[in-house]
Parts: structure tokens; sequence; C-alpha cells
């Protein structure tokens, strides 16, 4: 598999026309670049862990401090390097270099983080297909999202009038309002009993409820196995949530994502069997259940961040969601909307992702580079810098800046929709894979639900609020192995006078 032939003009080198610098430990000498690192026994791996771990920089950070990102930026976007005595290839461009078939789970405690779930699970487990149709069949059906849209905008309402007039922390602005419609809507979690925010602030519970991917990804992306001992806790939060909506869910229609496991697991949906559940199978629940509302709770922070901090993409934005864009018709299967495109360009920029994510090659592949090929071995570390990647100036005309500008020049033809623009073979947007393989089999599955719940809120707060924000500070977060933004800031939303005044913009009472 050659991806010379697709490489960024920025990045592209012919073939013999420089000399790349190696050290001494340079596995591929003339055909991938090297960083020796700062420790001619250890590598990189002490900076490393005393950067990442220490200090609480994101992995991205070190790699451009470290000198690694610029070796692999001059040379072609890809560099080796040694974690200890791990080999690790580094890549800054988005684009497949390996399949899925050579690679392992992003970590050896993968199964003891998220138990069963998918993504646990090598690529050729008999169970993984079907677990991931669970959720793809619902999250990931453009049919099935535009069916929930009006559901999704009268929840979001609900929410948003109860939060108007004072000020809150955008973050939890965002994961409260995420988590309050992931709850309600009929088919997804359906957790209407109890739902998710009465767990935000539980003081047995409220840690691994809003932090349960900064803790896995602690353990991952900055290859920290300590991270581990607080994960347990999710074990009786999952039971306890399964217990509380347990009517509700009983009641449930088929393609709510917690009744699709029982049925995989070829087991009844009764109080015995939530008693009875492993810890195994809970910790799977409970990905399924966190994935659905933290990671795009995430991203929705970052949306509302740089639309507030864009004088130009807010006026847009509030123009087309006055209009009633972006909400109130379905635009899963229609060409992007402004709203979506801002969507789309603030997970390019923020994502809800590690900065950079790593699996490891089980066994040997080749890997085509620049008009050679070498034997790549297993037990190699992959490395992808999507924070980098994310900024390739051969594809995004202004990489650095929020604009979304950057989300139509990858546009191919006029029948791109959201949908097309998230399917499995794109590549240019990688904030919902661990690292790009061949063909992409580990895609986020529920994408398209989490872009266009963001765009149909966006629409709604937005359409219907004047929004201010105070404090926020886009640069990355410390001590978070999610990329969060340093300072959340502040939001207040008050009611807009002018649409309440005038019926072509008034909301329908909510029934």
């Amino acid at each position: 598999m050659s991806v010379s032939a697709d490489r960024p003009r920025a990045l592209r080198r012919a073939a013999g026309t420089i000399a790349l610098p190696q050290g001494p430990g340079a596995p591929f000498p003339g055909v991938v670049a090297h960083h020796e690192g700062p420790s001619r026994l250890h590598g990189h791996a002490p900076a490393f862990h005393e950067s990442t771990v220490v200090r609480g920089e994101p992995a991205s950070h070190y790699f451009r401090a470290s000198g690694i990102s610029a070796r692999a930026e001059e040379n072609g976007g890809l560099c080796t390097f040694w974690m200890g005595e791990k080999l690790a290839l580094y890549q800054i461009t988005n684009e497949a270099l390996v399949g899925d078939d050579v690679l392992a789970p992003s970590t050896d405690a993968n199964r003891e983080l998220f138990g069963d779930f998918m993504g646990s699970m090598p690529h050729d487990h008999p169970d993984r297909p079907a677990k991931r149709a669970a959720v793809e069949r619902s999250l990931g059906n453009a049919k099935f999202v535009e069916r929930i849209e009006p559901a999704v905008r009268r929840h979001a309402a609900e929410h948003l009038g109860r939060a108007a007039g004072r000020a809150v922390p955008l973050d939890d602005f965002a994961l409260s309002l995420t988590a309050y419609v992931d709850s309600l809507i009929p088919g997804v979690l359906d957790l209407t009993q109890r739902p998710l925010p009465d767990y935000l602030d539980s003081a047995e519970y409220g840690r691994v409820v809003r932090g349960f991917f900064d803790l896995a990804s602690d353990v991952i992306s900055n290859d920290n196995p300590a991270a581990m001992r607080e994960f347990d806790v999710i074990v009786p939060f999952v039971r306890d949530l399964l217990t509380a909506n347990f009517d509700a869910l009983d009641a449930a229609p088929e393609s709510n994502m917690i009744r699709r496991h029982f049925v995989l697991w070829g087991l009844p949906f009764t109080r015995a069997s939530v008693a009875a559940l492993d810890a195994a199978r809970i910790k799977e629940l409970g990905t399924v259940i966190v994935a659905t509302y933290d990671t795009t709770a995430l991203s929705l922070t970052w949306a509302i961040g740089y639309v507030e901090a864009t004088p130009e993409v807010k006026a847009a934005v509030v123009a087309e969601a006055r209009r009633g864009g972006g909400a109130g018709c379905p635009r899963a299967t229609a060409s992007p909307s402004v709203i979506d495109l801002a969507v789309l360009e603030a997970v390019r920029l923020g994502g809800s992702n590690p900065s950079a994510l790593w699996r490891r090659t089980t066994e040997p592949f080749t890997l085509h580079h620049e008009g050679a090929a070498v034997t790549v071995p297993a037990g190699t570390m992959m490395w992808l810098d999507r924070r980098q990647a994310n900024r390739d100036p051969a594809v995004f005309p202004e990489p650095c800046r929020f604009a979304p500008a950057n989300i139509e020049a990858i546009v191919r033809t006029d029948r791109e929709t959201v949908s097309s623009l998230l399917s499995r073979g794109r590549y240019e947007i990688n904030s919902f894979s661990m690292v790009n393989a061949d063909r992409n089999p580990r895609k986020c599955p529920g994408r398209l639900f989490s872009v266009r719940m963001q765009s149909v809120v966006l629409a709604e707060l937005y359409g219907h609020y004047t929004v201010a924000t105070r404090g926020v500070d886009l640069r990355l977060k410390h001590h978070a192995s999610m990329p969060r933004p340093a300072s959340p800031g502040t939001i207040t939303i008050r009611p807009d006078a002018d649409v309440a005044r005038d019926p072509a913009t008034r909301r329908e009472p909510t029934p």
C-alpha cells in the first residue's frame, strides 16, 4: 500500500533528493527520518513521561517541543523515535499507513479499562461486527438521526429555558445540556427516570461521570498505567443507572443502545440480569453510555468557544439560525449548512480525542514511503499526532484559524453531505479515529449523531438567545488528557426579545 502518491504537497519530497539526518539508533536509514532523543539509553521515554504525566502537557506539545514533529514535517510527514525499548513511528498527516488487521487495541490495559467494548477487541474478534452494528445502525444512520432531530431540538429548548439568565462555566453548560438531551431522546439512551445530569455532581460518581475518558486517555495517550486506579467506580455507577431507570429502559424502543447490548449478550432485560452483570459487561455499557454524551459535550464546548471568539462566523451562525437553518429540517443527507461547517471546523481544531494517540503493531508490515519500502516490525508504536495532522497546510487553507472555509476546502462535489464528509473513507479530519488505518474500520460509529446533534443545539441556542462568553482560553489545558480548553470561561444566555417579537422565528410551544 503506497501513500506517497497522496502525500500533501507541503510535505512531499522526491525519493533520494534529501539526506535524512540519522542517529546511531535509526531503524530505517535513508528511508524514514529518525529523532534520537535526549537519552541514548532510553530515547524519549523519560522526557515524554516528565512532560505529559508530571507537567501535564498534551502529548502533541511534547512532540513539537522535542523536535520530533519538525523532523517529520521536513521528511514527508513521518519520523521514528525510541520510547524506551519500544520503536515508535510518528505521523503528522491524516492518511492510512497500515491495515487495522495488524494493529492491537491501543494499550494492553484496554479490556481492563473498557471491558468487552468493541474497541477493546482485536480486528478479527467474531463479536466485534455485531457490537459495532448495535451502535452504528442508529447513531451512524442518517435516516435515524434525521428522525430524532425534532426531539433533540425540543429537549434542548427545555434545558436552555432553565439555563437562561445566569453565568455558568461553559464546559458545565455543554456537559449538562448534552447529558440531558441524550438521556431523553427516544430510542438512544432513554434514561428518563433518573437522567444523567443527576449523576454529574454526585460525590460518589461525579468524578468518573465527568472524567471517564480523561482517565482512560491518561492511561493510553500518556502511557500512564497508574491512572487505572480511579477507574473501577464505573461499575457501581452503571449498575445504579440501570437500576434507577429500569422501567424506562424496559419500555424503550428497539434502537435503545442499552437494550441492544442485552440482546447481543443473549440476556433477558430483567432486574436479575442487571444485578448479575459481570464487570466486563458493565464497563462495556459504561463506555457506550458515557461516549454518547461526553465526547459530544466536549466538541460542543469547543464549537461555542470558537464561534464566540470569531465575530464573522458568529454573525453567519446567528443569521442562519434565525432563518430556521440547522434545525427544524433534516440535514444529515443535505448539503452542509453554515452551522454544520462551524461544528465540523470546531471538531477539526478542538476535537474530542487526545491530541496524539498510538496503537501497537501485532505483526510486521510493509511501509511504503517516498518511493522506498521498509518492513516495520511487530511491537512498533504507531503514533498519530492528530492535532498537527488536523492543521495540515496542504489540506486546509487557514490551518490554524477557525474558519468554515477550511471545511469547504475538502468538499469534493456539490453533492457532498455531512454524512459523506464523515464517511469511513474520508481522512482529512482525524477526530473520530484512534489512528488512520486503511478503510478506517474503527472510526467512531456515532460520529454523525454527534455532529448533527451539535448543529441542532447551536441552531436552537443562537436562534432564540443572545449568547455571551467571558474568560474563554482556547489553548489546550494542561493535566487533561482529553483536549479541553485551558480555561472554559463562562457563558450567559438570555432570550432574545427581537426573536420573540418576530413570528417568522418564534418557536412553537413544546408539546
